[in-house]
């Protein structure tokens, strides 16, 4: 029997030329501390930023901190905190 690993939701590609897998753990405590986020449109958004922004991408060290700031931004900018 193959064990699976975590269901990834949406992969950010990194500056290394990797990617990120945004796991389905994260995207529920991405989705539980910003309500007013759609958080699956969102990380689409941050995919295509990345995508369409190569010398800006993260790292794997910083791009936990690059989503939750992006999200906490799309927060502020719904009208709630």
């Amino acid at each position: 029997m193959v064990e699976k690993g975590p269901e990834v939701v949406e992969r950010i590609p990194l500056r290394s030329g990797g990617e990120f897998e945004v796991t389905q753990e994260l995207f529920a405590e991405l989705d539980r501390a910003y309500p007013a986020v759609e958080p699956l449109q969102t990380l689409r958004e941050i995919r295509g930023w990345c995508i369409g922004n190569e010398t800006k991408r993260k790292t794997r060290r910083g791009i936990k901190r690059f989503l939750f700031g992006w999200f906490a931004r799309e927060q502020a900018r719904n009208g709630k905190t």
